[in-house]
């Protein structure tokens, strides 16, 4: 019978914590396409913009004074959450796992608590990759409420004893719990942490941005709707250069119809395997796990999609490691937040 280490594992996580969350950052696909805060204010961190104004004229040497601002000041607010995932293990349990995993051929061999620290955080990773373009904020939900009937596809509630947010997706009468009727409800824990570029593009087009009509994108129209966007651009934004993000499946519609239009022949803009706007190499079309299967295409400058998240405090860390009666139990908590820098170089298709 296998022995429960306890003692390993928690001598492990309590000199190896912050770097395990800092291995499991860098591990998420969508760091590579967006501009990190490591350090984000817990209060807001401003995203600040000047605007400088146009001003040039004639030489006048009876002028001393010029007409009208110099420059204008705007910004927004990059805000972060906090996160946390409480981890159960019982060594004995885990073990088989283990055991199985340094059998296989050719397996780097590891010490049992490294690997399970190592398997927790690479799904902690996967979760917030997987998730953070869809997250909109609702760790403040009320109480559930029995005598409260509650709206499908709107509302949000804490129910339970381990404080799940449950989303109402068909409304209830009054006393329709998750527990009673839960064909009306969805736990989404890792969907409501902070706010994604998803649930930030959704809410600014509401407010007034402007997509450009693509329609959903397919293996006979990608290319063109590509381009539709680039010539939609303002000429001085189409200078800066920029990518076009968008889910795989979208990415492999834009290259069967690219060879439907070009063939097999390698050009400038199928070189080192980049794919490029054709006409204007500064322009490359990537492919991004964490879009998931939206329709949505976000043109733009890597550092105008910023990610924060903070660790200096002991948020960023694995906050406590208690012995249980067959193994232990720890938390681990993180700060995670999105925003976008500037909408006036931001472009959006009008998909989801």
């Amino acid at each position: 019978m296998a022995k429960t280490d306890f003692t390993g594992v928690a001598l492990h996580i309590g000199k190896n914590d912050a770097k395990l969350i800092n291995q499991a950052l860098n591990g998420m696909d969508f760091l590579n396409d967006v501009r990190v805060i490591r350090n984000a204010s817990l209060n807001g961190t401003g995203l600040q913009k000047m605007t400088v104004a146009k001003g040039i004229q004639p030489l006048d040497l009876g002028v001393s004074a010029r007409e009208g601002t110099q420059r204008s000041w705007t910004g927004r607010k990059l805000m972060v959450y906090e996160g946390m995932k409480i981890i159960d293990i019982i060594p004995e349990e885990a073990m088989l796992s283990f055991m199985s995993d340094m059998l296989v051929p050719g397996a780097e061999q590891i010490p049992f608590a490294q690997w399970i620290w190592e398997q927790e955080f690479k799904k902690i990773a996967q979760e917030i990759n997987d998730n953070i373009y869809a997250n909109t904020y609702k760790g403040d939900s009320a109480a559930w409420d029995a005598g409260t009937v509650y709206v499908g596809g709107t509302d949000y509630v804490k129910f339970g004893n381990y404080g799940g947010i449950y989303k109402c997706v068909t409304t209830t009468l009054a006393a329709e719990s998750p527990t009673t009727h839960p064909a009306k409800w969805s736990l989404v824990n890792e969907l409501v942490i902070s706010k994604g570029w998803g649930t930030i593009i959704a809410a600014e087009i509401v407010a007034g941005l402007a997509p450009i009509a693509t329609g959903a994108l397919s293996s006979s129209n990608a290319l063109d709707k590509i381009e539709l966007m680039y010539t939609g651009m303002t000429v001085a934004h189409r200078a800066l250069g920029g990518e076009f993000k968008m889910s795989h499946a979208n990415y492999r519609n834009y290259l069967i119809h690219e060879r439907t239009v070009y063939g097999n022949t390698a050009t400038a803009a199928t070189a080192n395997g980049v794919k490029t706007v054709y006409g204007d190499p500064k322009w490359t079309i990537k492919p991004c796990t964490w879009l998931g299967t939206s329709g949505r295409v976000i043109a733009t400058q890597k550092d105008n999609l910023v990610f924060g998240c903070h660790m200096e405090t002991e948020a960023g860390k694995v906050a406590k490691t208690i012995q249980t009666l067959h193994g232990y139990q720890s938390v681990v908590k993180w700060y995670q937040g999105c925003e976008i820098a500037d909408l006036e170089t931001l472009y959006v298709n009008d998909q989801a």
